[in-house]
This record gives C-alpha cells, structure tokens and sequence, in this order.
C-alpha cells in the first residue's frame, strides 16, 4: 500500500460506462454527458505532458491516452510541452480553445503553488481551469540522515540550526520548507541550488545538510535501505508503511498553526489533475469526466499502472473543484508564505 492522498468523498469502487457515473450515495446515475461525447468522435484530441519524455507524468499520460481514445471513438495524441516547472504548459492551455479537445495533465502542487503565490508568471486563475480528474497523488516525507543527530520532529523544533537542503525557490521542497519554517518558528537555513532531488538526498546522506522533503514514493527506498530516517509524513494521518512515523495533522498545534497544515494539505492533495482551459462547454466536460472516471476506475487499468509504479488515486473533476476552493480560502497568512517561498528567502 502506498500513501496516496484519499479523496474527499469516497469513490465507488464499481466501473463506470461511459454514459453513467457514480454519485455520492454510490449509485450509478446518468451525467447528461453523451451529447458531448458525440462533439469528439473522429476527432483528434491532445493530452499535453509539462514535462520531458520519460517521467511520472509522461508515464501517466502515455497509459491514459489510448484508452481515452478508445471510449471517446477518437486519436488522442500525447504532448510534451517543457517548461518553467510545469507553467509553460498550463499558461499556454488556457488561451486555447475551450472545446475539450485540448487537455494537459498538470502539476497541481507547482503550479498551484505558484497561482496560490499570484506569481507574476501565471496567467490564469486557479479556480477557472476546466478539471477533468485527478489521475494521482501522494504526499511529501520529511527526512534526514539515519547517522544524523535528530531522531524525531521534536528534535528539528527544538534545534537551534537545521540545514534543509532544497533545489530552489519555486519547488515543492522549498514550499514546503519554508512552510514547516513558518509553522513551528523552526530555526532552519534553507539550502538551494541542488539540481535535483537524488542530489539533494546524496547531501541528507552524507550530511552536508540535514534532512529534506519529498514525495513518499521517491523518498522511500532511501528509507528501506537505511540512509534515511523518516522524521514526518506531511499528510493527515500516518501510512502503514511508516506507523511510527507521525503524520503532520496529528501534532499538537495553535488553531493558527492548525489551519496553515491544513491549506499545505489541501495543497498536495490536488496532486496531478487532468485540466482543460476555462469555458468548456458543460455537455463536453461531463462527457470528459465520465469517460476519464471509466478509465481509472477500471480495475485492470487501475492494476496495471500499480505494477509499473504509477498507482491511480481518482478524484472526480468536481471534487476537484472543491478542494482548489478550499486551496485558495487558506488564510490570509498562507498566500504570504506561498509568495515568499515563490519570490526566495527574504
């Protein structure tokens, strides 16, 4: 079992058609999508990829696509579009035209981040993309070196310097850096400039810098093999794979404190989303929420991905839309830390 993030309400386990879904009793009901439906037969649609070949993104995208392409009577082609983290992509997407035949997959925590932050980069409210689906997530490991002198949370707290090693301004190790900083008042230097994640995890493990924080699958063999030890699973509860790992909602915390872990949260939850550009019509986007919930909800599609590495955390383009709403009324105190960690350290 991996951690991945749960949706906010549970999904039904059962397979939807492509002319039905499950509403939240659990019940098959039809979406009044087939009309739009019929807008993509024949057609050619893009998936865009932010990112290079070759990655979790990619992987996600290239598994999706044909059987997207199948359900829908259409050709779904998959598009890398490099840049900027992820934004490149995205800020070119909403300009496009909203008939549902261009979608991107997103990295809803650096980009999200980044429209939470009013980055002068993003072009676009988080709150009016299109959201199809989310396809996966998981949440972020707070570690440090097995040798090193801190054994528990309690530990970084009470420390009167913590090296927190991250690969600059803008990535989810530095949001959530300077958000465990903002916190607990934790007396960290954040160190950047790290190429990359499997850099910054050779300087936790040969103590150039104290700990860092990652995605629980990319963190994990460090752990199994006995380089790292986790000190704090950035999430609401622990994960059986860690149990005696705390999880960040279960500390003693102010309601302040409380409601800023709760937005960072929220934050990683939005995970990796499909998304078109605002204005879709609302028979096309039923139809792409519907025929996109068949796909992951299939129990051999689902399946499949787990054995390559890629597990499916559906959750449904409406819920979608409800967790960004619940993103972007974080207090006031959490946009102020998402700009700092977007602008670099003051």
């Amino acid at each position: 079992m991996k951690t991945t993030v749960p949706t906010l309400l549970a999904a039904s386990a059962v397979t939807v058609s492509l002319l039905g879904a499950c509403d939240l009793s659990g019940k098959t009901t039809t979406t009044g999508g087939a009309q739009g439906c019929a807008a993509f037969e024949g057609e050619t649609l893009s998936l865009v990829v932010p990112f290079s070949p070759g990655g979790g993104y990619d992987s996600y995208a290239r598994m999706i696509a044909p059987e997207l392409a199948t359900r829908l009577k259409a050709k779904v082609i998959v598009e890398n579009r490099d840049g900027a983290g992820g934004l490149l992509a995205i800020n070119s997407l909403v300009t496009a035209k909203p008939d549902g035949r261009r979608l991107a997959i997103m990295n809803a925590v650096g980009v999200g981040g980044a429209a939470v932050a009013e980055s002068q980069s993003v072009r676009f409210g988080l709150d009016k993309l299109s959201y199809i689906g989310r396809v996966g997530a998981s949440y972020h490991i707070f570690s440090t070196s097995a040798k090193s002198r801190f054994k528990s949370f309690d530990d970084v707290i009470a420390a009167d310097r913590f090296r927190y090693g991250s690969t600059g301004p803008g990535a989810a190790d530095f949001v959530n850096g300077q958000m465990l900083k903002a916190i607990f008042r934790l007396r960290a230097d954040i160190v950047t400039g790290f190429e990359g994640s499997e850099e910054n995890e050779l300087a936790v493990t040969s103590g150039k810098v104290d700990g860092m924080t990652g995605d629980f699958d990319s963190r994990l063999p460090a752990i199994r093999n006995g380089d790292h030890r986790p000190l704090l699973l950035l999430g609401p509860e622990r994960d059986p794979q860690l149990p005696g790992t705390p999880a960040l909602m279960e500390l003693r915390m102010t309601p302040q404190q409380r409601a800023l872990a709760q937005a960072q949260v929220d934050l990683l939850s939005l995970g990796r989303p499909i998304v078109g550009p605002p204005g879709i019509p609302a028979d096309r986007l039923s139809c792409l929420r519907t025929t996109l919930q068949s796909v992951l909800q299939d129990r051999t599609f689902a399946d499949k991905a787990a054995k390559t590495g890629r597990p499916i955390n559906f959750m449904s383009g409406a819920d979608v839309d409800r967790l960004v709403r619940q993103v972007l009324s974080a207090p006031p105190e959490f946009r102020s830390i998402m700009k700092n960690a977007y602008a670099g350290e003051r």
